[in-house]
């Protein structure tokens, strides 16, 4: 490093940075901290990920310059080398991209065509199509026009031409509506299309209401008809589904008995049946009499009812006729209010109360989101029952053994409910209420790993976004403002009076963790013992991590054998420089960083 300059080595040198300089290429080949961390530091990772950043911009930009390059040649005569003749109209093309892009046209060059000929006849296929086609091979782009689309996908699955196949299917998801998606479900039945027979079904189980009562339902092909009345998503009053297919049925001259099955007469009313079923005499009396003693109770019932499935919609809401049919002052409980002042819905924890809620109608949901109410709580201990009737209740999540505060973002296999009842089996320090500020229910298409219902976290919960909080340790927010690059000696560390008291850290509700991280203030050559402690209830605690016999500085990187935690207690047992232990930051779980 001696024929380095001045302002280089300054640089260099700057906070402790030990850099490994290629002074014959002039740029730094790495950087390393001598204090502060291990392993790579941010000014490492700055430079390398600064040049992959740079890499990466110029790799996009001649890509893009590529596409449009190769798409001025769509259709353009200059160094065409094949023309197809469609409809009497030439197009010129060129058959080293064609060939790329598509094997037919590589088996067709290769095989199919003799090499003088320059002219190839297109039939049975109009000249906007294979337009289309031509045109995607170029530039990669799908018009808008859902009719010509649809004749786009039928040369596309022809020519085997995947790709296009699905940038035609994506198309079509983006453009779905009241008018085209009856004739895009044919067209996916037909052709075994399923995940754009998936999006149409999404689309229509959100306008479900509107489907049934189009004309354009008569559309539908028999095959889709029954597809999308066998699911229990579509939800409409049964009896709507009945009117609908009662028209299907004489638009289109058939009244086969798979249609009409699709309907479930036992989640109609006994006068549903006798005023409209009955008078049109697609089913006959022995079938009437069953479902209606179905409906009645006589018979228990022989097929399942509809739910609504809308993906993250709160459906807990008095616009959605959802209500608090048991607890106490739950006026404003479904109202979005957050703020506990006005008010908490609450129910005296005695093994018979409850808080439950009721649903417009059935809906599925796997997510619930609550704001516990704190009053004179610091914690509650609760589960959550769902039921689709009241006859039977589920139980889909059980905290009864760990003590949770704030905000609850529970998650759970999907289930088709229309009661969900919070039962608060314990609060600290006095076992007198449990207290909701906020209910939500949602549905979600994906949710968080679970280990017996206990979210298996990915990023870091101990935070103040998340709602953890520091109940032990003098300075507490700055152990979880997730700010660990500007302190010093006097703020922007937690820290405890060893053998006085401990940093404790309750989260919002339990999580399976098995790693944390923890940095040390480390602005000087002292070091650190400790050990960790975790607890779902703040009375039994295990030993996590044990350090009282190692001296550690700076960045602690924390493993253990996975297990459900709400509290972590973190002891301090020496410092070598006075008698505080002293926490910049927490992680948990640990992300990779600094470790």
């Amino acid at each position: 490093m001696k024929d380095m300059s001045k302002e280089k080595k300054k640089f260099l040198k700057e906070e402790s940075f030990l850099a490994i300089y290629d002074n014959k290429n002039k740029k730094v080949l790495n950087v390393f901290n001598c204090s502060r961390f291990s392993g790579f530091p941010f000014r490492a990772v700055f430079i390398r990920s600064t040049m992959a950043k740079q890499e990466k911009t110029e790799a996009t930009t001649s890509a893009l310059q590529l596409c449009e390059d190769v798409s001025t040649l769509y259709l353009n005569q200059m160094f065409s080398d094949i023309t197809f003749i469609v409809n009497g109209e030439k197009l010129h093309a060129h058959k080293v991209i064609l060939a790329a892009r598509c094997d037919h046209f590589k088996t067709l060059f290769r095989e199919g065509l003799k090499p003088e000929q320059w002219e190839v006849p297109v039939t049975a296929v109009s000249l906007q199509v294979f337009q289309e086609l031509l045109r995607f091979i170029y530039t990669g782009a799908i018009t808008s026009n859902a009719k010509l689309i649809l004749e786009a996908l039928d040369l596309a699955q022809q020519y085997s031409f995947k790709n296009m196949q699905n940038a035609v299917v994506a198309k079509l998801q983006s453009i779905l509506d009241l008018e085209n998606v009856y004739t895009i479900l044919n067209v996916a039945n037909s052709r075994d299309l399923d995940e754009l027979r998936d999006a149409c079904h999404t689309f229509m189980d959100e306008n479900s209401s509107k489907i049934v009562a189009e004309d354009c339902f008569n559309h539908l092909s028999k095959e889709s008809v029954i597809k999308l009345l066998q699911r229990n998503t579509f939800f409409v009053p049964e009896v709507e589904i009945f009117k609908s297919v009662t028209k299907w049925c004489k638009a289109n001259n058939d009244f086969d008995t798979l249609v009409i099955q699709c309907v479930r007469l036992s989640h109609m009313t006994v006068a549903e049946i006798v005023s409209i079923v009955r008078p049109s005499d697609l089913i006959d009396n022995e079938t009437l009499w069953s479902a209606t003693a179905e409906i009645v109770g006589v018979n228990p019932k022989t097929s399942s009812c509809r739910g609504k499935k809308l993906v993250d919609v709160n459906f807990a809401t008095p616009e959605n006729r959802a209500e608090v049919i048991s607890g106490q002052n739950t006026s404003e409980l479904l109202t979005g209010n957050r703020n506990e002042h006005l008010g908490c819905a609450y129910h005296v924890i005695d093994n018979k109360s409850n808080i439950t809620v009721k649903l417009g109608h059935p809906w599925y949901v796997n997510h619930i989101k609550i704001l516990l109410g704190r009053g004179h709580a610091s914690a509650y201990s609760y589960s959550v029952e769902v039921s689709l009737g009241q006859e039977e209740w589920k139980k889909v999540v059980d905290y009864s053994l760990y003590q949770c505060q704030s905000w609850q973002d529970l998650y759970f296999e999907e289930e088709m409910v229309q009661y969900i009842r919070i039962v608060g089996t314990n609060s600290t320090p006095t076992k007198i209420d449990l207290k909701l500020v906020s209910f939500e229910a949602y549905y979600r298409t994906s949710i968080p790993k679970l280990i017996d219902g206990v979210i298996c976290p990915v990023t870091n919960v101990a935070t103040l976004n998340k709602n953890a909080k520091v109940i032990q340790g003098v300075n507490g927010e700055a152990l979880l403002n997730e700010n660990y690059t500007r302190y010093d000696e006097r703020n922007g560390y937690t820290y405890h009076e060893i053998g006085q008291s401990k940093i404790v850290v309750q989260f919002a509700q339990p999580y399976m963790v098995s790693t944390m991280k923890v940095l040390l203030w480390d602005k000087d050559d002292r070091s650190y013992r400790y050990f960790v402690e975790t607890s779902v209830d703040y009375s039994y605690w295990k030993m996590v991590v044990d350090r009282r016999d190692v001296d550690c500085k700076s960045w602690q990187f924390l493993q253990f054998d996975e297990r459900p935690v709400v509290y972590i207690r973190i002891t301090g047992t020496k410092n070598t420089a006075n008698n505080c232990f002293h926490c910049v930051h927490l992680e948990c779980p640990a992300s990779s960083d600094n470790q």
